[in-house]
């Protein structure tokens, strides 16, 4: 399996336009973050995990051209605001790109692109697949795990695929969902800031969640501006390490 880390970043982004870098260095380029978002390639097959405003520029920087299917943490905007740049991949053949999510967040992925919806005709590339959370289901021959995830006032979802694990813009999960990531290898966890926050864990309340699952790696993303990539490498154990958007993971 090889992951490619495509953003890193909160919802704001580093540099934002209001706070800038923050307490991160400029001089880092590990310190400039685009909005969350992974390619996960597994059995030759390639699976997007999000697709915020910044997808684009990320796909072209990575160099990845070939997206098979595309999971959705949450509609947040993000998280899903990129969604039409992928129609591009698609328009000269007949393909569709299998989308998967739970029931309200496809909703919010048809208003979102409403006009494509609204017609039948061939601009339409995404063939919607709605999951439930905890109930395991099949991209191609993958098994993928949907974890249920609080989010502030809403939900999130995390997944497993096979012994690897994504869960960002989560504040809390419960027993089930600990216990479907007993096992895991490799945990990308979304930890936006080192203080409390309503809506994300914090740095401490991460730590606790990986010596509580036991992964040989865990690794960082959805990180704010007061999360210096080098202080954070310097502060964490060697199994714990801080994202960058470009980062390639191989399990």
């Amino acid at each position: 399996m090889k992951i490619t880390i495509l953003g890193c970043g909160p919802s704001y982004g580093v540099p934002s336009l209001s706070r800038g870098f923050g307490d991160c260095d400029p001089l880092t380029p590990e310190n400039k973050r685009s909005r969350t978002a992974a390619v996960i390639e597994v059995n030759g097959y390639n699976i997007l995990i999000d697709s915020g405003p910044d997808i684009r520029e990320q796909l072209l920087r990575t160099g990845i051209r070939k997206i098979d299917a595309l999971l959705y943490t949450h509609a947040h905007y993000d998280h899903m605001g990129g969604a039409d740049d992928l129609r591009v991949l698609f328009q000269e053949t007949n393909q569709k790109l299998p989308v998967y999510g739970v029931k309200k967040d496809l909703i919010a992925f048809k208003s979102l692109l409403s006009y494509l919806f609204e017609h039948s005709d061939n601009k339409n590339i995404f063939e919607l697949h709605e999951i439930e959370s905890g109930q395991a289901f099949m991209i191609y021959d993958i098994p993928v795990i949907p974890i249920l995830q609080q989010h502030g006032s809403t939900t999130s979802i995390g997944y497993r695929i096979q012994d690897f694990a994504y869960s960002t813009d989560v504040k809390a999960i419960n027993e089930t969902g600990f216990n479907a990531l007993q096992g895991i290898s490799t945990w990308i966890l979304g930890v936006v800031t080192k203080t409390m926050n309503n809506k994300h864990i914090n740095l401490d309340e991460a730590r606790d969640w990986i010596n509580k699952i036991h992964p040989q790696k865990a690794y960082l993303t959805h990180m704010g501006s007061k999360m210096d990539y080098h202080r954070l490498c310097d502060e964490l154990p060697a199994h714990i390490r801080p994202c960058y958007d470009g980062m390639i993971i191989e399990i």
